[in-house]
């Protein structure tokens, strides 16, 4: 529905029977043709009509743009495709939820154990910290597989700026 570029919410009147879900189902925008690329009919005829702001994300424009959600997206589907331990057998064990703070992170196990990541992210407005369990430093230095935001690793303890993420093999 447009997440993987960033199509913004409309708040737009209902066509679906009273649910609130018509401002997430606006067409697809594919590059800046007319319609954004989704149809060639007049505007007037689309069922909902297309973002009309000048920086409307599109397809054609994010594929170009190598910082870009889609790209980003695209890595993070690849992270889940080349790690067991983002697999839906995989073990989940909490490692930091503090009761004050934001941060979340926790351990993904591969069934047979041969596949190890830590994932934490905050998505809160102040920097947090964490420890890294013994099992990821016990094999030398996790490896930083993917990161978004200011994240720093001093080998036993991960500090996670605002709104950050990160993803450790080990």
């Amino acid at each position: 529905y447009g997440d993987e570029i960033g199509m913004r919410y409309r708040n737009l009147p209902t066509k679906e029977g009273g649910y609130v879900r018509t401002g997430t189902r606006t067409p697809m925008q594919w590059d800046a043709s007319a319609n954004l690329g989704f149809s060639t009919a007049d505007a007037g005829d689309l069922y909902l009509p297309v973002d009309p702001a000048p920086d409307a994300p599109t397809v054609e424009a994010q594929q170009a743009d190598d910082g870009s959600l889609y790209h980003w997206v695209r890595t993070v589907l690849a992270l889940r495709e080349n790690h067991a331990a983002l697999q839906a057998d995989a073990a989940f064990d909490v490692i930091a939820a503090p009761e004050h703070g934001r941060l979340f992170a926790y351990a993904r196990t591969s069934r047979d154990g041969s596949d190890r990541l830590v994932i934490a992210l905050n998505p809160g407005l102040g920097a947090e910290s964490f420890p890294l369990p013994d099992a990821a430093t016990s094999h030398g230095t996790p490896t930083m597989e993917l990161s978004r935001g200011n994240v720093a690793a001093d080998g036993t303890t991960v500090t996670l700026g605002p709104q950050s993420f990160v993803a450790f093999s080990f």
